[in-house]
């Protein structure tokens, strides 16, 4: 008999990123959209390149109060 023993970690990572999106593109309104994951608000911008400045200059300044 052979017993397959499950890897903790990989079960660990594959359920602690389940349900992680990241950037989705909403076709209807033309705009990229993120939910945080420092305190879950949504953010919102015309494209990839904005949306990652406003992330970034939202979890620094914002919720870590400019770490």
């Amino acid at each position: 008999m052979i017993y397959d023993i499950p890897d903790p970690f990989a079960t660990f990572v594959a359920n602690k990123y389940s349900n992680a999106k990241g950037m989705v593109y909403d076709f209807f309104t033309k705009e990229w959209y993120l939910k945080t994951a420092c305190c879950g608000e949504e953010l919102y911008a015309p494209n990839k390149k904005t949306l990652t400045k406003i992330r970034l200059y939202h979890s620094r300044n914002e919720c870590l109060n400019g770490y």
